[in-house]
C-alpha cells in the first residue's frame, strides 16, 4: 500500500493528471452550493467534514475520479434532502499540480524528448479532464535533472527557457478550445 502525505486520496482528473483533495477545497465546493439557499453555512461545513470522514475512514483506494466523487457528494446530498444544494454544485475539480521533476526523473536523465512527451500529455490530462487550474513546479530541479549537473549552466539556461516556451505554446493551444484553463509555472 502506499502512504499518503495527508489522509483524503488524490483526485484523477482525465487520464492520467491528479490532484490533491484538501480540506479548504471541499469546504469552499459545498458551502459555495450552498450560498444562496436555505442551507446554512455551518451545515455545508459539516457535511464537508463528512465527506472527509468517508474519504479518510471508509474509502478504500488511494485514487479517486473526479467524476465518483462528485457523484458521491451528490448523492450523499440528495440523501439529506438536499437536491437544491446538490444540483448547484460546481464540478470543478481543484487545481491540478505538476511535478516537473518527477517528469524528469521518469523521462531519464538526457531524455529530454521523452520529458517533453510526458509532460504534454499530462497537460493535455489535465485540460481534458476539466481542470481550470494546472500548476507546474520543481523547474530548477528538473532542468538539472535532465542535464544531469549539480550546477547551473549555460545549459541549463537554454533547456529552462525551452520549456517555459513549450508551456506557453501550450497554453496557447489550449486556450482555443479552454479559455478558461490557467497553466503556470509556479516555480
Amino acid at each position: 500500500m502506499i502512504a499518503l502525505p495527508h489522509a483524503l486520496p488524490y483526485i484523477r482528473i482525465g487520464s492520467s493528471s491528479l490532484a490533491l483533495c484538501e480540506s479548504d477545497w471541499l469546504t469552499e465546493t459545498l458551502t459555495n452550493a450552498a450560498s444562496g439557499t436555505d442551507v446554512p453555512q455551518w451545515m455545508a461545513k459539516d457535511i464537508s467534514r463528512g465527506v472527509e470522514s468517508f474519504l479518510m475512514k471508509h474509502y478504500k483506494g488511494t485514487v479517486i475520479d473526479s467524476e465518483d466523487l462528485f457523484a458521491r457528494i451528490e448523492k450523499t446530498l440528495t440523501s439529506l434532502g438536499l437536491n437544491h444544494v446538490a444540483a448547484k454544485i460546481n464540478k470543478t475539480p481543484p487545481p491540478v499540480r505538476i511535478s516537473l521533476s518527477e517528469l524528469a526523473r521518469r523521462a531519464g536523465a538526457g531524455y529530454e524528448l521523452a520529458f517533453f512527451h510526458l509532460l504534454e500529455e499530462q497537460l493535455k490530462s489535465a485540460a481534458t479532464g476539466g481542470a481550470t487550474t494546472v500548476e507546474c513546479h520543481g523547474l530548477r530541479n528538473c532542468v538539472r535533472r535532465l542535464v544531469s549537473t549539480k550546477k547551473w549552466t549555460g545549459r541549463c539556461e537554454v533547456l529552462k527557457t525551452e520549456i517555459t516556451d513549450f508551456v506557453d505554446q501550450m497554453r496557447e493551444r489550449v486556450a482555443a478550445v479552454r479559455p478558461d484553463l490557467t497553466l503556470v509555472i509556479a516555480s
